[in-house]
C-alpha cells in the first residue's frame, strides 16, 4: 500500500482515562492523521481521530477551543451533544460543527451501546483548550 494511505484497522488504539472536577473521563480513540505522518514538524492542515464511548461515558468535559473548530460524524451509536448550554441527542449519520470558542462536549446517550465517530480539527499551533465547570 503507498505510504500516504492507511487502513484504520491497522492504526493503534489508544484508551484513555482520566479525571477531572470529581468527574471520570473515557475514550478510545485511533488518531488517523498522525499514522498519515502528522507531525509537529510536518503538521497537516487537520487532525482527524476515530474515537469510541462506552455506555454512559463522556470522552471530555465542558471544554471550549480558542482557535480550533472541530467536525463531527457519528458513525455508530446515540450520542448526547451539548452546545452552549443547548443539549442535543443525535444518532448514526449526524454530522455537526463546533465552532472555535464555542463551550461543546459529546457524551454516549446509550446504557448499552457504544458511541463511534470521527472528529475532524483544523491544525492550529499552540492551541489553547479551556475546560469548563459546570
Amino acid at each position: 500500500m503507498a505510504d500516504w494511505i492507511v487502513d484504520q484497522r491497522d492504526v493503534d488504539v489508544e484508551h484513555q482515562v482520566w479525571h477531572w472536577e470529581d468527574q471520570t473521563y473515557e475514550r478510545y480513540r485511533q488518531h488517523l492523521s498522525v499514522a498519515l505522518g502528522n507531525t509537529p514538524d510536518a503538521p497537516h492542515p487537520f487532525d482527524v481521530e476515530l474515537t469510541r464511548v462506552p455506555p454512559g461515558a463522556r470522552p471530555c468535559p465542558v471544554h471550549a477551543h480558542k482557535e480550533r473548530w472541530e467536525f463531527f460524524i457519528v458513525v455508530e451509536g446515540r450520542a448526547s451533544v451539548e452546545r452552549d448550554g443547548e443539549e442535543v441527542e443525535v444518532g448514526q449519520g449526524a454530522c455537526f460543527m463546533q465552532p472555535a470558542g464555542t463551550r461543546h462536549r459529546i457524551r454516549n446517550a446509550s446504557d448499552a451501546d457504544d458511541l463511534v465517530f470521527y472528529v475532524i480539527a483544523n491544525e492550529v499551533e499552540d492551541e489553547t483548550t479551556e475546560r469548563v465547570r459546570v
